[in-house]
Parts: structure tokens; sequence; C-alpha cells
């Protein structure tokens, strides 16, 4: 890599046209601007300059290093004006959810965008050991999680809760409540099915103990807009959080059992701990927080 101190002497020398001159405006000595010149041509590997007499002219070389000197000083020009503006209306915004509240958000994100067409959204649905190591590995700078980490690396807020509803055919009887009912009707999987119906099980028939494996599973789908088809044909029951269930284009075939004790999963914003954020995203974490408190 060029160093810039020496690129910085040789713009300055071919813009002044003069050594002693130079050396007087970069407060150096006549001496020291020349060390700087002979050093940048054994680092570029050819002369710079053809020295006539008190005069000097370029070398082609010489021409390009300084077009490329005068580029290099602009892009770095720009880039700090960049970084010192922190516009609150341009730049990426890069962050990630669980797929249910992806569909639920990322309308409103993309009416931010419309609005301000330099912003540019970059959602990615995913489950939460994902999203932990993406923020620690600068994929996404926030997420929400659906649990409490206890890592120091992360700063956390608790922005809400989600109801995980048990979701079954629209024909399947209301009073049928008991398990062994409801789990021979068959469950249809997902990604996140058994932690799901796990904590469903547990706050409602009274066992800590669930096998899954002595599940009748009658179904797999890791796309969340598809898990739903199939209970709405009546090939088993699912648990998806609520607002996956809201989403879903055919509502009158299916409905969600009124269990007695409804379980809600936390909701918490995460990103990296003493790592501040641009502007850009203070909309979008507003956003979050009124539609998910």
């Amino acid at each position: 890599m060029l160093n810039t101190q020496w690129l910085h002497t040789f713009i300055t020398l071919v813009e002044i046209g003069h050594f002693t001159q130079t050396a007087d405006k970069l407060f150096m000595t006549q001496p020291g601007v020349s060390q700087h010149i002979k050093k940048l041509e054994e680092q570029a590997g050819t002369p710079l300059i053809k020295r006539i007499g008190k005069r000097f002219e370029l070398t082609p070389a010489g021409q390009q290093l300084y077009q490329y000197g005068l580029r290099r000083q602009d892009d770095e020009k720009q880039l700090l004006g960049q970084l010192l503006a922190d516009d609150p209306f341009s730049g990426e915004c890069h962050l990630a959810c669980s797929g249910s509240l992806a569909m639920f958000l990322y309308p409103h994100f993309l009416s931010h965008q419309k609005n301000h067409q330099a912003i540019s959204i970059h959602l990615e649905s995913a489950p939460n050991q994902r999203i932990l190591e993406g923020i620690k590995g600068g994929q996404f700078d926030i997420g929400i999680i659906t649990h409490a980490v206890a890592d120091q690396y992360f700063n956390q807020t608790k922005i809400g809760q989600e109801a995980l509803c048990v979701v079954v055919p629209a024909d399947y009887p209301d009073a049928k409540l008991d398990k062994e009912s409801l789990y021979s009707l068959g469950f249809i999987n997902h990604p996140d099915g058994k932690h799901y119906l796990q904590q469903v099980h547990q706050a409602n028939y009274g066992d800590s103990h669930f096998d899954f494996r002595k599940m009748k599973i009658t179904g797999y789908i890791n796309q969340l807009n598809q898990i739903l088809l199939p209970v709405s044909k009546g090939l088993g029951f699912t648990v998806l959080p609520e607002k996956a269930v809201d989403h879903f284009s055919y509502p009158d075939k299916i409905k969600t059992l009124a269990v007695p004790n409804t379980v809600s999963q936390e909701l918490y914003l995460i990103r990296k701990q003493h790592r501040p954020l641009p502007k850009r995203y203070i909309h979008i974490i507003d956003t979050i927080t009124k539609l998910l408190e």
C-alpha cells in the first residue's frame, strides 16, 4: 500500500510546482520533500518526476499516480462526510427476527423505505441462534429473539410478548381439549414445532416430561406461509405464534383452540453491547417497539 504521507507530499509538489514552496507549505525542509519523493518512487518501482534544472516534469507514471492520488483524496473526503453526516434517512439496515415477526413487521419497514428511498431494508427470517451468531459476526445490527441471553456481549431489551396458538382444522370439536384427542389428530411439524408444542404441553397438561418421539407426526414444512396449509385440509394440528396465524390466507379453514393456559414467549430486542447504532436505526427500533409493546 502506498504511504499516505509520501503521496500527500507528492500531490502538493505537483500542484505547487516548486520544492522550496512545497516544503514551506508542509512545514518541512526541502531535503525532506525530496526524500519523500524518492521513497515514493522506490515504493512505486519507477521514476515519478524528471528534474530539468530547478524545474521538473511528471513522468507518465507520475501523471498516473497524481490522478490516482486526487481520486483517493476525493474518496476519503466523501467517506468522512458520510461518516459525519450519519443521515437518519439513508443507508442499509440489517436486522433479523422470527418468520412470524418478519411477516408482521416487513410491510411497516417497506412503508418507511418508500417514504425515504435512500434507506435499504435487509431483513432475514432466522431462529434465535442464527440471530445471535449473525449479530456477533456483523451480518445483523439488531435482532429480535424469544428469550433472554446470559452473555455480556449483547445489549438486550424486553419489548413485548407473543402468544403461541394451538391451531386445528375449522371443523375440529372445541370440546376436545384433552391431549389424547388432540394428539391423535397428528402434528404438523416445522423448525420451531417441537419447541412450541413442548411449551404448550407443559403449561396445559401438568406433565413436565414431554417425549416428542411418541408424537404422531403427519407432516413437516419449513416455509412459514405453508405450515397452516395441511392444517386447513384436516391433516393435523400445529403450534405457531399468533402473528403467523393472523397472516394465513384461508382463515375460515382453521381455528385456534382456547386452551386453559395460554403460553406467550417474551420478545427481546438485541444488539452488540457498547456499539452505537447509526441514526437510521432510530425509526426502525421505534417502529418495532410501538408495534410489539
